[in-house]
């Protein structure tokens, strides 16, 4: 008798086990690359999907006859509270083992109502299709997050979802340079059609060729969202970061939402001219600060775990006078050369506090502990930050003139400094939370 194939495969692997231990790491690295790059690939849509009404505020506020605390609405609380209020439920569904499921579905949704959104006649249509954005991407970074966390083992974690970011970034980079050619030739329509059509593509990807991970005792099964959220809350750093991020981003967002439409006002250029100058610069700094960002993290947080918060304070500190020097320049090319400086800052802080989430949450609760931070950062920070700042900039209208906006991008920039000291704050318990995150 001849014997099977598998039979044969078993008696060698058995005779070489080292050499069957060899092909399973390699098969493993290649599978952990693979899904990393489709989640980057996702993440990178993800963030044009969602930052790309920046580059197109201009011609929408001409179009649809809004004023400035409209458009605010449309980049913060009217995409920021769906999406932050649902992000929790959502993730608690993706922490029972659904992972692949919930991501897949999230993103054909977005895509659709990214659609909807170049489709809308009026305001009020627009702001109901970004709220339907809001609801898609819920289910988007905090599973993306906890996706990479359970493909990679901890002394790469950082690492790795820095690289989810900084796809991200290039996203970002790709609604401003993309998104506002796009602008210009056919109109912001257009831009967000283009954003849209990927996403049913990329999501069918994911559903077809990734595996759910096994998540050992789903915490779906045990607990509910207070009880999680309750759990988390309790560990005191966690809490810090999420305040501390969450203040600081009330400015970061302002800047990211505003700048285009700054520009364009304050220089008189284009949507094309906003994006090759300040989207590339912009996009470029991003990316090296994400990448420098994780790396930095990993190996600070080696001397001492405190560095995973002192590390994005520290940050947006830096970043503060660099923003208020963009703010102040009356000339357009010394304006672009200090988006860089501003921009790298301020990225430093994004991959530490993302890895730290997830030190922070355990293997039970990564993606709940995900959404639960980004509940804080983008319901504060993305809500309150590009609609404080249009509300503010039709304030200062009456006194400041053109310089309105100018002057609400400088106040509401100030947050940085306030965010940074209570994210120093936690970093007394920092240890101890880590420690009590690994064993529950």
């Amino acid at each position: 008798m001849v014997p099977s194939v598998a039979h044969t495969s078993a008696n060698a692997a058995s005779s070489n086990p080292e050499a069957s231990l060899a092909s399973l790491k390699r098969r493993g690295r290649i599978k952990a690359i693979y899904i990393l790059a489709l989640v980057s690939s996702i993440s990178l849509l993800c963030y044009y999907d969602r930052f790309v009404v920046a580059i197109v505020a201009q011609s929408i506020k001409a179009d649809l006859h809004v004023s400035d605390g409209e458009i605010g609405l449309l980049s913060g609380l009217g995409f920021a509270v769906v999406y932050s209020v649902m992000a929790v439920p959502i993730a608690r569904f993706s922490d029972s083992g659904r992972r692949v499921k919930t991501l897949s579905i999230s993103l054909a949704f977005w895509s659709l109502m990214t659609a909807l959104c170049g489709a809308a006649t009026s305001f009020p249509m627009l702001l109901l299709a970004r709220l339907g954005v809001g609801l898609g991407e819920a289910g988007g970074n905090p599973t993306m997050h906890a996706l990479v966390s359970e493909t990679f083992e901890k002394r790469w974690r950082g690492t790795a979802i820095s690289i989810v970011v900084v796809v991200g970034g290039l996203g970002f980079m790709a609604a401003s340079s993309v998104g506002g050619w796009i602008v210009d030739h056919w109109g912001w329509r257009a831009a967000f059609f283009a954003g849209a059509v990927p996403g049913p593509l990329l999501a069918l990807l994911l559903w077809g060729t990734v595996r759910e991970p096994k998540v050992a005792n789903p915490v779906a099964d045990e607990r509910g969202i207070l009880t999680s959220s309750k759990i988390l809350l309790k560990r005191r750093a966690f809490k810090m970061l999420c305040v501390g991020l969450s203040i600081c981003t009330i400015g970061s967002f302002a800047m990211m939402s505003w700048t285009p439409a700054y520009l364009m006002r304050h220089f008189n250029i284009t949507a094309s001219q906003v994006g090759s100058g300040y989207g590339l610069t912009m996009g470029v700094s991003t990316v090296a600060a994400m990448l420098v960002g994780g790396i930095l993290a990993d190996t600070l947080a080696k001397r001492d775990p405190r560095w995973s918060l002192w590390l994005p304070a520290a940050s947006y500190v830096v970043a503060l006078p660099f923003t208020v020097a963009f703010l102040l320049q009356s000339n357009l090319a010394n304006a672009l050369l200090l988006v860089a400086p501003m921009t790298f800052a301020a990225g430093l802080a994004t991959p530490p506090a993302y890895a730290l989430v997830q030190s922070l949450s355990g293997s039970k609760l990564r993606a709940t502990g995900a959404a639960l931070f980004l509940l804080f950062t983008n319901l504060i920070g993305m809500g309150v930050g590009p609609s404080l700042t249009g509300i503010v900039s039709d304030m200062f209208t009456h006194f400041l003139g053109a310089d309105a906006l100018r002057g609400a991008m400088a106040l509401v920039a100030s947050a940085y400094l306030i965010g940074a000291c209570v994210m120093i704050s936690g970093a007394r318990t920092l240890i101890a939370d880590i420690e009590s995150a690994d064993k529950n």
